[in-house]
């Protein structure tokens, strides 16, 4: 899929996936955020069940995703001049619905105590949703299920 430039200088690209063996590998596609920071999130499930998310900012709106068991849906963007950049999630589980802030300064916070902010994984488990930088399936406890 082509990028998307948007008018406030944030520019979406969705990304592709595939496991290899225990090993996740995201293909980012390329493009560059000239004046600040390219920043990659995936969402990944550990459900045995499907799971459903909608990623918005407040100017993109990358739709439903429906995410299988150790699946994943990943988007790359550039982070906002002076650093307001914003994207959060909807997300449905069964009957269980839940959202969250996918990117926001307190999630970079969080990711730049382990050295990389720029990758942020989400881990979707029964217990609710972890965040880390690296995606070993780990993570800090963020929020759980409604």
């Amino acid at each position: 899929m082509d990028q998307q430039t948007t008018t406030n200088t944030e520019s979406l690209t969705p990304t592709k996936s595939h496991e290899t063996g225990r090993h996740l590998q995201l293909e980012h596609t390329a493009f560059s955020c000239p004046f600040t920071t390219k920043l990659n999130v995936s969402v990944i499930s550990a459900l045995r069940e499907d799971l459903v998310v909608h990623i918005k900012s407040g100017d993109d709106d990358l739709g439903n995703h429906t995410i299988q068991y150790v699946g994943n849906y990943s988007c790359s963007f550039c982070e906002k001049v002076g650093g307001h950049t914003l994207f959060y999630g909807y997300f449905w589980w069964g009957s269980k619905f839940q959202s969250l802030d996918l990117f926001n300064k307190a999630i970079s916070d969080k990711l730049a105590l382990n050295a990389d902010r720029e990758h942020s994984y989400w881990f979707v488990k029964p217990e609710g949703f972890f965040v880390n930088n690296i995606p070993s399936g780990g993570g800090q406890f963020i929020k759980g299920w409604d």
